[in-house]
C-alpha cells in the first residue's frame, strides 16, 4: 500500500478582517472625540460686545496672546509668517472666515498690523473675537 502525498501545502495566512476591525474602531473613536480637542488651553481676555454667533465650520482662527504670540489653530507662527501660511490653509475655501482672537491688553497698533497680515493672505473675510457683553453693562 502506498500512500499519496498530497499536492497541496499547508500555508499559514494572516486574517485581514480582524485587523481592518481594529483600525476602523479607532479611526471612529478619533473622529468621536476629535470635536471636542480646542484651544482652550491658550489665554487670551478677548474684549466685551454685542454681536451675532456666526457660523464657525469654515473659520481659521488666529489667536494674539498678551505674550505676542500668534497661533493659527495650534501653530506657533511669525507675524512674517502668516500670509503665506493662511494663503495655504484657506486656498480654494471661498467662504473661510479668518477670525482673529487677540488679547484686549494688546495695544491696537500690533492688532493692526496682524490685521494687515491677514488681509495679505487674501483671506475672503476677516472677523475680530469678541465675548458677549452682559446686558447689565449696557447704559
Amino acid at each position: 500500500m502506498t500512500v499519496k502525498k498530497s499536492a497541496f501545502k499547508t500555508e499559514s495566512r494572516t486574517t485581514v478582517v480582524p485587523i481592518i476591525n481594529v483600525s476602523l474602531v479607532v479611526v471612529l473613536t478619533l473622529m468621536m472625540i476629535s470635536p471636542f480637542l480646542s484651544n482652550d488651553e491658550i489665554d487670551v481676555q478677548l474684549p466685551e460686545a454685542r454681536a451675532a454667533e456666526v457660523d464657525d465650520t469654515d473659520n481659521v482662527e488666529i489667536t494674539f496672546t498678551i505674550e505676542r504670540e500668534i497661533y493659527v489653530g495650534e501653530d506657533l507662527l511669525t507675524l512674517d509668517e502668516i500670509p503665506h501660511y493662511l494663503g495655504v490653509m484657506i486656498e480654494g475655501t471661498p467662504y473661510a472666515v479668518a477670525v482673529i482672537k487677540a488679547d484686549r491688553n494688546l495695544p491696537y497698533g500690533e492688532v493692526e498690523e496682524l490685521i494687515a497680515a491677514v488681509e495679505a493672505s487674501n483671506a475672503p473675510r476677516v472677523a475680530l473675537a469678541t465675548k458677549e457683553k452682559d446686558e447689565e453693562d449696557q447704559p
